[in-house]
């Protein structure tokens, strides 16, 4: 004889099938989880190290920030100051397993903000997407990355030196 159930005590398949879909979510939300945290990890890996090697090979006493750059090779770009207050950009690369440091003094350039304003004033159609200090071809620059008025991602790498600027322009292959 066939097992007979109340209308109010029948296993319900709905309810089985909403608490299973959610189990699976709790999983997929906690193994991307776990993911970002091990790509923000391994991001900052080496900032210890450099941080180590600045203090140790330089006359930087304060560290305000460490950043990564990425220009013709990888760059810890360090914004730190002296015992006497002088604001430095510290870069600090490898090679052959070694890394060699290069130190800019802040005073003798132009600072970001004021050279931020002026691209601006240059482009004011474009969508600003960011900004770093950066390293190329042994110059320091400050690299803004945005937008034209053609949806274009644009480079623009302004010399700290002395303003001059050039840009790359990238058109998106999917259109």
């Amino acid at each position: 004889m066939k097992k007979l159930f109340l209308p109010f005590t029948e296993p319900n398949k709905i309810f089985l099938i909403i608490g299973l879909s959610f189990l699976v979510l709790i999983g997929f939300g906690y193994y991307f989880f776990s993911i970002y945290q091990d790509v923000m990890t391994s991001k900052r890996a080496g900032f210890a190290d450099v941080e180590e090697f600045t203090r140790a090979n330089s006359n930087l006493s304060v560290i305000h920030s460490i950043e990564r750059y990425h220009g013709d090779q990888l760059y810890y770009v360090i914004d730190g100051e002296t015992k006497e207050n002088k604001a430095y950009y510290a870069f600090v690369y490898q090679t052959e397993g070694n890394f060699d440091l290069k130190l800019f003094e802040q005073e003798s350039l132009y600072q970001e903000d004021i050279l931020r304003s002026e691209w601006q004033s240059r482009c004011n159609s474009c969508e600003y997407l960011g900004s770093s200090i950066g390293l190329d071809n042994g110059v320091p620059v400050l690299e803004i990355k945005y937008l034209d008025d053609s949806d274009r991602l644009v480079y623009e790498h302004i010399l700290l030196e002395d303003k001059s600027h050039y840009r790359l322009t990238l058109t998106p292959t999917f259109q």
